[in-house]
């Protein structure tokens, strides 16, 4: 049976890079589905909390706050239960509908003040009292939260009397913020309503054990309410706003004293008629006492509040439902594909805007679901994609570019290689002559050239050139001027009927719009002469033994390329032992450094000056070295050459 080597399995780089695309979103679908990074999308839902208008408030909420003036007047915590029964009797004396207390009373105290509080929960029969349960660690298989024992409930005396005991239990999200209630919690064979249902069920006149939820997850409470409930058994409160201002609000100590001040006769300090019909929600709210926790809007927030919020979601029929899983996946599908397109379709300079455009627009219609239709879609995961799937595409045209690029520079390089074979690498070694030429191109390829032309024993020339223009078309235009030069040198020993034939030539034949400089030199050791014919090229940097340097410039001349029937003119120099001549392109005295400053004629010939009594490989290295040190970081911009002939 054969065998296989998964190591010697190679998938192609295409392939790779497709698997590369569609898995990284896929994790982020996968991510979406199990809901990973779930504090995070929390946190979004939070921002959208904070951003969104004023909420509708009902009228019928109000709460009343033990807070600091009111511990200041009766007491520290826990009050005496006294005021408590006093609250209640005031309370049913101005006929508020349901008394809810977000206090628990698990423990005996004064037993004067119990039987007190006792006989105003028998007189009044509309007071709710709370539960406190301990949820169980282990998700059973009913539909709602299990609870493995009671925490703290009233007293007994104080169970018989009241008319509703719920639970106060508030679910912690994973980021340590309140965001949601247990409408039930199972105890046993038990079924726990929450306090505030419970008493909003009574006022709604709505028997809550015929309550019945709805295979969608729904608990119908009447036809036009339907509160929606997650998979485990929560449904969200939808903070109508922060602490204070929302709700109306009434001191504990202050409806106390009101109704003393209007047994007196005196002009009360809360208008008590003012309760008549409310659902009033008596809690702790001192700053720093234990009832304070995290909700999206704020960091502090008294859980009296909570309920207050459970009962308004409800009245105001405002729930935030959740988009399902699928819905969200799908949503997670189709920024996937836009995403995809836009940056495969459209060049980079438009796709980055576009994606961009796409991550507002998506942030928008989230907000405004949220703002105006309390739908809350996931704004993480997807934020999260167009993220993952922008950069793996740009990362995808990163590598197809750059797998370009590396065949380009291939070419390149065999293109650096043939020009290389058009120019001389060693220059010629003649009795009394000293030469040398360097020559570095500012790309792959360039546009300068040079030549060495042995006439006869006697007779040296030397040629230097730059083409207009930079890369491939000049380094193509080079090959075809090399190729004429050597051509016509070998028929025309003349230099300047050489450069005038070189001109008719190249401006009859090229239809490529570029020309080329070109000075050509020829020396003559037996008459000690030195004949220079300038094609609009650079002057000669003449560096004499004992005298100052100069620039030598043939006039007249234009370059090649440009026009045919170009009269040229030739310039002739004496030359002896110790003469230095120059000869060099525009990269040389046109490097830049840092600071924008050329390197100029002036410093090339000081380095000249300096540098004469060296050899001429000596002189090209030291120029060379000094235009380095000059630019610096600086990039080089265009092609150096340097050309020296030092006559001996």
């Amino acid at each position: 049976m054969p065998k296989f080597n998964l190591k010697k399995i190679k998938l192609p780089a295409k392939t790779f890079r497709y698997i590369i695309a569609v898995a990284i979103p896929l994790l982020v679908i996968l991510a979406s589905y199990f809901r990973a990074f779930e504090a995070f999308e929390l946190a979004t839902l939070d921002v959208r909390f904070k951003l969104r208008p004023q909420q509708k408030v009902t009228d019928k909420v109000v709460i009343i706050e033990v807070a600091e003036d009111s511990l200041n007047k009766i007491g520290q915590w826990p009050i005496d239960r006294k005021f408590h029964a006093a609250l209640i009797d005031v309370l049913t004396a101005y006929d508020v509908q349901a008394i809810i207390f977000d206090v628990l009373f698990g423990q005996e105290s004064n037993p004067e003040s119990d039987s007190m509080l006792i006989d105003s929960l028998k007189n009044s029969r509309r007071v709710y009292l709370p539960v406190a349960l301990r949820l169980s660690e282990k998700k059973g298989d009913e539909l709602f939260p299990e609870a493995s024992n009671i925490e703290s409930e009233p007293l007994p005396g104080l169970l018989e009397v009241a008319s509703g005991v719920g639970h106060i239990n508030a679910i912690t999200d994973i980021d340590g913020k309140r965001r949601r209630a247990s409408p039930f919690i199972y105890l046993g064979d038990k079924v726990i309503p929450q306090i505030s249902f419970l008493a909003l069920c009574d006022y709604l006149k709505i028997p809550i054990e015929k309550l019945k939820v709805e295979k969608s997850r729904y608990i119908q409470i009447r036809p036009d309410i339907k509160i929606p409930i997650d998979y485990k058994g929560q449904m969200m409160i939808n903070f109508a706003g922060r602490w204070g201002k929302a709700f109306k609000h009434y001191s504990f100590v202050d409806i106390l004293t009101s109704y003393r001040d209007i047994a007196n006769g005196e002009k009360p300090a809360v208008d008590l008629s003012e309760l008549k019909g409310k659902i009033c929600l008596v809690g702790l709210t001192a700053v720093g006492t234990h009832d304070l926790n995290p909700i999206p809007l704020q960091k502090a927030y008294p859980m009296v509040g909570l309920h207050a919020n459970l009962i308004n979601t409800i009245l105001s029929n405002s729930f935030i439902v959740r988009a399902s899983r699928s819905t969200n996946i799908i949503l997670l599908i189709l920024l996937s594909i836009a995403i995809g397109l836009v940056v495969f379709k459209l060049k980079p300079a438009l796709s980055a805007p576009i994606a961009i455009g796409i991550f507002i627009g998506f942030n928008v219609i989230a907000f405004l679901l949220f703002a105006f239709f309390n739908v809350w879609i996931d704004l993480h995961y997807p934020l999260l994609l167009i993220l993952a799937v922008y950069i793996t595409c740009v990362f995808h045209q990163y590598i197809t570019e750059r797998h370009k690029r590396q065949l380009i520079e291939k070419e390149l390089d065999i293109a650096q290689r043939i020009q290389k074979s058009f120019l001389k690498e060693t220059a010629p070694e003649r009795e009394g002559l000293d030469i040398a030429v360097l020559m570095t191109a500012a790309k792959s390829v360039g546009g300068d050239l040079y030549d060495f032309v042995e006439i006869d024993d006697k007779r040296q020339g030397l040629m230097v050139g730059d083409v207009s223009g930079k890369g491939v078309p000049a380094a193509l235009f080079m090959a075809m001027t090399v190729s004429d030069f050597r051509f016509h040198a070998k028929t025309e020993e003349e230099p300047i009927k050489l450069v005038t034939k070189l001109n008719d030539q190249i401006s009859t034949e090229s239809t490529s719009g570029l020309f080329v400089t070109l000075t050509y030199m020829m020396i003559d050791t037996q008459a000690k002469t030195l004949s220079i014919v300038d094609a609009g090229h650079l002057p000669v940097v003449h560096a004499r033994k004992d005298q100052e340097t100069l620039l030598i410039t043939a006039t007249g001349g234009m370059a090649l390329g440009i026009m045919d029937g170009v009269e040229f003119t030739k310039h002739e120099v004496r030359v002896s032992p110790g003469d230095v001549f120059v000869l060099y392109t525009d990269g040389v005295t046109e490097a830049r450094n840092t600071k924008k400053e050329e390197y100029g004629e002036d410093r090339l010939k000081d380095v000249v000056t300096s540098c004469k009594d060296l050899t001429a490989k000596e002189i090209t290295d030291k120029v060379y070295k000094e235009i380095l040190k000059f630019r610096g970081r600086a990039p080089q911009h265009d092609d150096i050459t340097i050309m020296v002939l030092k006559i001996k």
